[in-house]
């Protein structure tokens, strides 16, 4: 059984490879553009709106660190930490701060920030693989911002356990053990 507080395999300085299991469906080597359809779905909430060219930037950033994953470059904390480390599996998330958004208020266009969220896991018998699960907004200005991260862990949890008799979708022999 892991360290529940080790690094991520994402801050290693290896190369391991990306595998997305979660909502939308992903096949073999299609991963990060299911993935990338997941991350906008998250930041289009009702009222939320969107310009092509702002569309394009924030999808480019949510794949340049996925791929900084990839080749294990990623900054403990600041941009991947281990979440929920009392239970099994662990998960891991990828962090992104600060994302531009404008929602539709009534007549107004408000300006602010997201956060958002990708949980994912680092499975033994996947030693060069981080597997996504789920991505959601972070939302701060509810009442109890634990209970509601709790709740999508607990998404990203149920991914897992689907995916882990078919070995998340990863092809026989590529890196399973």
């Amino acid at each position: 059984m892991p360290e529940f507080d080790a690094p991520s395999r994402c801050s290693s300085g290896s190369p391991v490879r990306f595998r997305w299991f979660g909502v939308p469906t992903a096949v073999q080597n299609e991963d990060l553009d299911a993935a990338s359809e997941a991350f906008m779905m998250a930041l289009k909430p009702e009222g939320r709106v969107w310009n092509p060219f702002a569309e394009r930037m924030v999808r480019a950033e949510f794949r340049d660190r996925v791929q900084a994953a990839s080749r294990g470059e990623l900054v403990p904390v600041d941009e991947v930490k281990p979440v929920d480390v009392r239970y099994p599996p662990p998960l891991y998330e990828i962090r992104w701060q600060d994302i531009p958004v404008t929602d539709r208020v009534g007549d107004d266009f408000v300006h602010s920030t997201a956060l958002v969220r990708m949980y994912h896991s680092e499975p033994e018998v996947a030693p060069n693989h981080f597997i996504g699960h789920h991505i959601h907004e972070k939302l701060i200005d509810v009442s109890d911002i634990n209970r509601e991260q709790n709740a999508e862990i607990r998404v990203a949890k149920s991914f897992y356990d689907l995916g882990e008799s078919t070995n998340w979708g990863i092809a026989p022999g590529v890196d399973v053990v």
